[in-house]
């Protein structure tokens, strides 16, 4: 029940912040809106607010907006004919791109959020990432995940501090007092000098998070938000060249990496979520009818034909993505299973 609370708290945002873009956006422009609603399946809760009823439906797994001129109303009298200037079709190119870009926008902006939060508040103290075989650390049982906490009862704050201490103790038993799945114990670790590099070591690497003050916080998550979009667009192109083995994750892929983050704890979570939401913003701009990358797409062909794509060539493209869509969800779930067994 936990992991499907997390998957839940994990995947509302992302989707909310998803079609708040484009409502917000829709609204700005003057086109009407007939209903926002977070969720799928029969309404659990529903209300009109002005022009737009707003409900939440009984699964927590997607959300939508009906747009004027794109869906129909629950009432026939809140439609707009054809030629109103508030129907979705009869605004200009600029703006029925940045009704659907919007979703995808709010993805990113959401990503940048979180890991302005993540560097802003979340604390991560030493923690061992790797333990090098037969090494010191290895021999006295430290084990990835270990939080390092005293060596010999002085307090370790930072992995600077770590380093000074065990360089000047070779060959010293040195008591490490840590934290293991919210247990602490002590190890008893020798440090050893490395002949590779001649630096007295203990045979791990390790990994910590200071906290960021606000300015820095938000250039470093912007920044993040950045590289982590630029390598997935690398990677993408990689596998579709066939430079790079195609891996990708399903909901099962997906439901397992959030289970993970939520045992390693709430910061964890918080970066995943970041994390999803670039991932959700870049999938939704691939140029795949039905994706929001697919609209785009057809509308900028409009443009350049100087006229509108005939609807049964629409149909055809819509239902041709469908399937593309299908066949990458079966793709990754097959994978996601390979993973598994």
């Amino acid at each position: 029940m936990s992991l499907i609370l997390t998957f839940v708290l994990v995947l509302g945002p992302l989707i909310f912040f998803h079609e708040l873009g484009h409502f917000l956006v829709t609204k700005a422009v003057g086109v009407k809106v007939h209903e926002f609603a977070l969720g799928i399946g029969p309404a659990l809760f529903k209300r009109r607010w002005g022009e737009t009823v707003y409900s939440l439906r009984i699964l927590p797994l997607g959300g939508f907006n009906r747009v004027a001129g794109l869906d129909e109303p629950d009432d026939p009298e809140d439609e707009v004919s054809e030629t109103d200037d508030r129907s979705f079709l009869n605004r200009p190119l600029w703006q029925r791109v940045a009704m659907i870009a919007a979703g995808p926008a709010m993805n990113f902006l959401l990503a940048i959020l979180l890991l302005s939060g993540y560097f802003a508040f979340v604390v991560i103290p030493p923690t061992v990432q790797g333990v090098v075989p037969n090494s010191p650390a290895h021999q006295g049982g430290l084990l990835p995940g270990d939080v390092i906490l005293q060596v010999d009862g002085t307090e370790i704050t930072s992995i600077t501090e770590l380093n000074q201490v065990v360089r000047s103790k070779e060959g010293v038993p040195l008591d490490l007092l840590i934290e293991r799945q919210g247990q602490r114990q002590t190890l008893q670790v020798t440090p050893q000098r490395d002949p590779g590099d001649d630096v007295v070591r203990l045979g791990i690497s390790v990994w910590e998070k200071p906290r960021l003050g606000l300015w820095d916080s938000v250039r470093v998550g912007t920044l993040r938000t950045w590289q982590m979009t630029r390598d997935l667009v690398m990677a993408l192109v990689g596998m579709i060249t066939g430079r790079v083995e195609a891996e990708l994750s399903g909901p099962i892929g997906i439901v397992q990496v959030v289970g993970q983050s939520a045992q390693m704890g709430g910061a964890y979570v918080l970066f995943l979520t970041a994390v999803l939401s670039i991932n959700l913003g870049l999938f939704n701009l691939l140029p795949i009818p039905v994706l929001d990358g697919g609209w785009i797409t057809l509308f900028i062909w409009e443009a350049l034909r100087g006229k509108p794509i005939p609807a049964e060539h629409k149909g055809t493209a819509q239902m041709i993505g469908l399937v593309l869509l299908l066949a990458l969800v079966l793709f990754a779930t097959a994978q996601d299973l390979r993973r598994l067994f």
